[in-house]
């Protein structure tokens, strides 16, 4: 008797396969892409050093959870700046441990922001790298101290409408900002986890050690999710951890008074 496997198309061998995988239990790595878009348009000067002792900071405590979760979780690391004269892929999903530190040369801040396109042109690309990946989840973090100004290719409804549905596949966004109205800029891009930060050396610090203290929280949760010996978490499942990790960190700088 034939096997009924064999009368398939590929593409139903391959639809089949990944159902299979996404109701495994937690064998395998979790691949986690650590996405940070910094805004490097001109008014980016004041603060430069700071964004780059900041981005590097972050960088270091990523490196430490692909140390410290080596066992259950794979990191990569994908940084662009931008600015309306040119977008720069720094790093494209480049293993955390390979990835060299951020140097003056490497952000200049010049010209505008054109938010809209840096997220919109940086999140469709790595969507369309993992999407057929079943254990992976997105991580991605805006700093900005302005608004949208200068985006010729993606709207506000653009973007409001791809985080949306980012969202549903577990993706998580945090949006850190100052010289705006943080909440209210990142709500038209159906962004929920802000941080606003003082537009100075110090706010930019404090942003940063916020955000690599809630990565290393988010980290850690999956790491007893996967040791755990239960069923593989779905994608929704990283977005609420994600979440979580987001408000514990909110409600320890609050007891903090910042």
């Amino acid at each position: 008797m034939a096997n009924k496997n064999e009368n398939k198309s590929f593409s139903e061998k391959i639809k089949d396969f990944f159902a299979n995988q996404e109701n495994t239990t937690t064998g395998g790595k979790t691949q986690v892409f650590n996405v940070v878009i910094l805004d490097r348009s001109g008014s980016m000067s004041s603060i430069r050093q700071a964004a780059l002792s900041g981005f590097n900071e972050t960088l270091r405590g990523i490196q430490q959870a692909q140390k410290q979760f080596a066992e259950t979780q794979d990191h990569f690391v994908s940084l662009l700046t931008f600015c309306s004269c040119h977008m720069d892929n720094v790093y494209d999903k480049t293993p955390a441990l390979e990835a060299r530190e951020l140097t003056p040369a490497d952000y200049e801040p010049c010209c505008c922001t054109p938010l809209y396109d840096a997220m919109g042109l940086t999140i469709t690309s790595m969507r369309d790298y993992v999407k057929n990946i079943p254990d992976a989840t997105v991580v991605v973090t805006i700093i900005t101290d302005g608004m949208e100004n200068a985006s010729r290719e993606y709207s506000a409804k653009a973007i409001n409408n791809l985080v949306k549905d980012l969202r549903k596949e577990g993706w998580t966004f945090t949006y850190m900002g100052t010289n705006q109205d943080v909440i209210e800029e990142a709500a038209k891009m159906a962004i929920n986890n802000t941080r606003s930060f003082s537009y100075n050396n110090d706010g930019v610090a404090y942003a940063m050690e916020a955000d690599r203290s809630q990565r290393m929280n988010f980290y850690g949760r999956m790491d007893r999710r996967k040791r755990s010996g239960g069923p593989r978490a779905s994608k929704l499942e990283m977005a609420e951890m994600a979440d979580l990790a987001y408000e514990e960190e909110e409600e320890r700088n609050k007891k903090k008074g910042k």
